[in-house]
């Protein structure tokens, strides 16, 4: 009797460990971090669990903790896609030229011109201007002006807010990650702010900025 009980927990167990392995979601974020997909934090889903928050260059997606599927966040896609193969896709045919589209003239040789300085390459940003750039692609997201408004006001009233936000625009820039990635640390931020409680739920909120500027440099480190 006791080796059919035994027998039983086993399957269990394994049944348990099977699930969390396989479970769809598991799946994607697997299939998301073979893809260069960064997990940059979670958010809440209106039916309630912890969506999955990536970032990759200046893309953003989410996973739906209940069904698996992958949402672009930006560029900002209405329906969701099967698994990130399918991202890629629509992705790659989105960057592709249009099809049929005539090929431009070929142009009358020209005589060539002397031959300029060498080029000292591209002049690299300013923090200022870096930062002009983060609130430009804030804006430009979902709801993005009450975004902006929002980074503006915790980077006014909060000391550790604007510290936090200034250390990752400066990690951001010398690393040479996109603005666009900023803004959505700055976003996962915002929503980690929600699930927060205190008098404290300010310096919370920085304190997961300063985990994204720590996550950048191991990320480059790797």
């Amino acid at each position: 009797m006791m080796w059919m009980v035994g027998g039983a927990l086993v399957l269990l167990v394994a049944r348990f460990l099977w699930l969390a392995y396989f479970h769809r979601v598991n799946a994607m974020s697997r299939q998301a971090e073979l893809m260069n997909w960064l997990d940059i934090g979670r958010v809440s889903n209106p039916d309630g669990g912890k969506d999955i928050l990536l970032a990759r260059n200046e893309r953003g997606a989410r996973i739906d903790w209940r069904t698996g599927e992958v949402w672009l966040m930006n560029p900002k896609v209405a329906e969701p896609f099967a698994d990130f193969l399918a991202v890629e896709r629509w992705l790659t045919m989105r960057d592709m030229p249009a099809a049929g589209k005539p090929a431009a003239a070929t142009p009358a040789p020209v005589e060539p011109e002397p031959e300029a300085a060498q080029d000292a390459g591209p002049v690299r940003d300013t923090l200022p201007a870096f930062q002009q750039k983060v609130d430009a692609c804030l804006a430009k997201a979902e709801g993005g002006q009450e975004l902006l408004e929002t980074k503006q006001a915790f980077e006014a009233g909060s000391e550790p807010y604007l510290e936090a936000s200034t250390e990752l625009s400066k990690t951001a820039l010398e690393l040479e990650v996109s603005p666009a990635m900023v803004a959505t640390f700055h976003i996962s931020a915002f929503a980690a702010l929600a699930e927060t409680a205190g008098a404290d739920k300010l310096e919370r909120v920085a304190a997961s900025l300063h985990a994204a500027a720590r996550q950048i440099r191991a990320s480059v480190a790797v």
